[in-house]
């Protein structure tokens, strides 16, 4: 079995003190046999819920007052027995009953509000407080009496959010920094969660230095380097798609993850809405595609459900389960030891939030549709491992991203910008792009009127709601203007407006739109964040010629898949040498 498994299930276990009978109805049998039917070879089970109970006895915390023996040894015999790997869980971020007795403990807002979580629900605890302590108790006994008999230790809700608790405000001011800064606020933050970290990993090594330990929140990748790497031997990319997360925010989570160096595994749930949704019931399609296509980005499988107050595991899940498990168990040969390849690289310098749409998300889409090869790249990334970087909508070029966009062009590599992307911050392009740019554009929307014919209505004014950029070519310019940019006769206005809508176009305006040159692609638009927005079939075609053109021969991978089918290429290890395996999904979801 592979230290990371690729059919895991995390078993929530979530209950109130005002429920009784916790546990009543576990029994050894009905857990191996609902696992079974799941096709799962890994558990997560619970020490600590976000309520703050144990399911075990403890010294350092309190057992849920209606348990009545220990759960947690329990299911742990039972994973033993099964030969099942286990995972153990401990609620790091929620412990309502530690917050109801230390409120200085919870983490404050600037404003001095301390938020709530599923409200009425639960309050975030603050890892600068004396919280940590008990926290790293609880991790203590947990290793000292069960760590010889399960494979890796789970960690919840945990982040780098800026806190202004009193603790906080003392750590900040005896560190030299200001709080009502917010980078400074963010300094400190990271701080404490790097010693958050620390700590924890250093309690866990007493007892077995090689202990998997994951830090979980559904984000937290996006928080940056320095954070994702802070002793998370492998990544659980939470990612429920119906839970609030959306179809477009694993593909793109995955496609950074990639570049990370580290294992990784898609945690979706079997709930038709999201955590803790009980009776709710995933399509069985969906959760086949789900995780096939977790697979398909080069991760392997987690699928979220919560076990009932009394312990009885509920066959009709495991059998829905089962029906992507045993999938997944068939596609494993073809999995394990692979590494996806790309051609393109979408270049951010921001933290991608999971839950906005911007130029990043729609060129996420827009690379899934087209049938790409790509990753999600920051600046830390080895450029020349890709043949083509995109910079969606917003990508601004200074200091070192400068000198190593200038390093990859003069290597041969090209770039695709739309929007202010190239542009340095003061108006005007920051390499040397045969390009000139004027600054925003006066009338919005306008219209992009291709030099060809463009799918899906061939060579007319398509309209474009995004904003757009004044800019030209110079004499070093070696390319195509292959789209112009066609003005209304006015925006709309009080003065003066016309129709329902906006205002038509003047035939008698030209700009340019798109040009495409030798190395170099420049689209006036923010189009990304358009298509992330609006979806109009026009902008996705108007890029994806733009990106072949750039490819040219150089693209990997050629295929008639619909634009709602999925396709990726792995090269994977293979005996003594190795092989190209090709993932083809398709769903409309």
């Amino acid at each position: 079995m592979p230290a990371l498994p690729y059919r895991q299930i995390h078993l929530d276990f979530h209950t109130s003190e005002h429920i009784e009978g916790i546990g009543s109805r576990f029994s050894k049998e009905n857990f191996i046999a609902a696992l079974k039917e799941g096709h799962v070879n890994s558990v997560t089970v619970f020490s600590k819920c976000h309520h703050g109970w144990a399911y075990h006895p403890t010294r350092v915390n309190k057992q849920h007052p209606h348990l009545e023996f220990d759960l947690l040894d329990a299911q742990l015999s039972a994973c033993e027995e099964a030969g099942i790997r286990a995972e153990v869980y401990i609620s790091a971020g929620f412990d309502e009953k530690y917050a109801r007795e230390h409120i200085e403990c919870i983490r404050t807002n600037k404003d001095g509000a301390r938020g709530v979580f599923l409200a009425p629900g639960y309050h975030r605890l603050c890892f600068g407080t004396p919280y940590l302590d008990q926290l790293n108790a609880e991790v203590d006994e947990v290793m000292r009496v069960y760590g010889k008999r399960f494979d890796g230790l789970f960690l919840d809700i945990v982040t780098t959010g800026r806190c202004y608790c009193q603790y906080c405000l003392a750590g900040m001011q005896q560190a030299g920094l200001d709080p009502n800064n917010d980078d400074d606020a963010l300094t400190y933050a990271k701080q404490v969660y790097r010693r958050y970290t620390e700590t924890i990993a250093a309690t866990v090594a007493k007892y077995d230095p090689d202990m998997p330990i994951i830090h979980n929140d559904g984000g937290a990748i996006f928080q940056g380097r320095d954070v994702a790497g802070c002793n998370n031997k492998h990544l659980e990319l939470e990612s429920l798609p119906t839970g609030g997360w959306g179809y477009d925010h694993f593909p793109l989570t995955a496609a950074y993850a990639r570049t990370l160096g580290k294992e990784f595994l898609g945690m979706t749930g079997k709930f038709h809405g999201g955590w803790g949704e009980f009776g709710g019931f995933k399509h069985p399609n969906a959760l086949r595609y789900e995780t096939a296509l977790a697979n398909a980005c080069g991760a392997r499988n987690s699928v979220g459900d919560q076990l009932h107050p009394d312990g009885e595991m509920d066959l009709s899940t495991y059998r829905l389960i089962g029906t992507a498990y045993s999938e997944v168990e068939a596609r494993e040969p073809w999995l394990t030891d692979s590494v996806a390849l790309a051609d393109v690289g979408l270049l951010t310098t921001e933290k991608c939030l999971r839950h906005k749409d911007d130029g990043l998300v729609g060129a996420n889409r827009m690379m899934l549709e087209g049938h790409y090869l790509y990753n999600v790249i920051d600046a830390d990334e080895d450029f020349s491992a890709y043949r083509l970087l995109i910079l969606p909508d917003n990508v601004l070029i200074e200091g070192e991203l400068k000198e190593k966009l200038n390093a990859y062009l003069a290597a041969g590599g090209k770039l695709l910008l739309s929007g202010t992307s190239g542009t340095d911050g003061a108006g005007q392009f920051a390499l040397d792009l045969g390009l000139k740019f004027h600054g925003i554009g006066v009338f919005c929307p306008a219209y992009l009127r291709p030099s060809f014919d463009l799918a899906p209505n061939g060579m007319t004014s398509y309209v474009m709601y995004s904003e757009n950029y004044e800019v030209s070519t110079d004499r070093s310019f070696d390319g195509t203007v292959t789209a112009t940019r066609v003005d209304p006769y006015f925006n709309r206005t009080f003065e003066h407006f016309c129709s329902h809508r906006h205002t038509p176009y003047d035939r008698s305006t030209s700009a340019l739109g798109v040009a495409v040159g030798k190395n170099v692609g420049y689209i006036a638009w923010n189009i990304f964040t358009e298509y992330a927005a609006k979806g109009s079939l026009h902008l996705r075609n108007m890029v994806i010629d733009t990106v072949d053109r750039l490819l040219g021969a150089d693209k990997s991978l050629v295929t008639d898949l619909p634009s709602c089918g999925v396709t990726t290429l792995m090269r994977q290890a293979y005996g003594a040498g190795e092989r190209l395996v090709q993932h083809l999904l398709y769903a409309v979801p």
